[in-house]
C-alpha cells in the first residue's frame, strides 16, 4: 500500500500564518532591544518611577505625570515622535507585533479571493476592515 499524502494547508492559512509569524518576530526584536535599551539607559519615562508606580498600584494618570513629566496621558502612536528613546523603540515593536494580525488579515482575505472562496473571503474581509479601523483607533473602546 502506498504511502498517504498530508493534505494541504488552505492558502489562506499560510499566508496569514507566514506574515503574522515573521513581523512578530520583527517586532519582538525590536522590542526585545528597545527595552534593553530603556532599562540601561534611560527613556522618555523615568524607569524607577514607572517601576515603583507600578508595584504601588497607581493609576495611569500619576504615572505619566509623575514619570513622565507631562499633564495629559498621551493616546495613539506617541512613541513616533520619540524613537530617540528606548521606551519608544520597545512600544514601536509591539505596535508592529500587534500590526501582525492586520496585515496577515488582508493577507488572507486576497488568499481567499485568488482560491475563489467567496464567502469565507466575505467574512475575512470584514474582519480585515475591523482589524484596520481598530489599528487606526477608529474603533475604540473607551474607558
Amino acid at each position: 500500500m502506498g504511502r498517504e499524502e498530508a493534505p494541504k494547508p488552505p492558502l489562506a492559512g499560510v499566508v496569514y500564518g507566514e506574515i503574522a509569524y515573521w513581523m512578530v518576530i520583527v517586532g519582538m526584536v525590536i522590542a526585545i532591544a528597545g527595552s534593553f535599551i530603556y532599562l540601561t539607559s534611560g527613556g522618555y519615562v523615568d524607569s524607577e518611577c514607572l517601576l515603583a508606580h507600578l508595584w504601588a498600584g497607581a493609576d495611569v494618570h500619576t504615572i505619566w505625570e509623575e514619570c513622565a513629566g507631562i499633564d495629559e496621558v498621551p493616546h495613539g502612536h506617541w512613541y513616533l515622535g520619540m524613537l530617540g528613546y528606548g521606551d519608544a523603540i520597545a512600544m514601536l515593536g509591539i505596535a508592529i507585533a500587534c500590526l501582525a494580525a492586520v496585515v496577515g488579515m488582508w493577507g488572507s482575505v486576497a488568499a481567499m479571493f485568488k482560491e475563489k472562496e467567496m464567502l469565507f473571503a466575505v467574512f475575512a474581509l470584514v474582519v480585515a476592515v475591523i482589524l484596520t479601523l481598530a489599528a487606526m483607533g477608529v474603533i475604540t473602546l473607551k474607558h
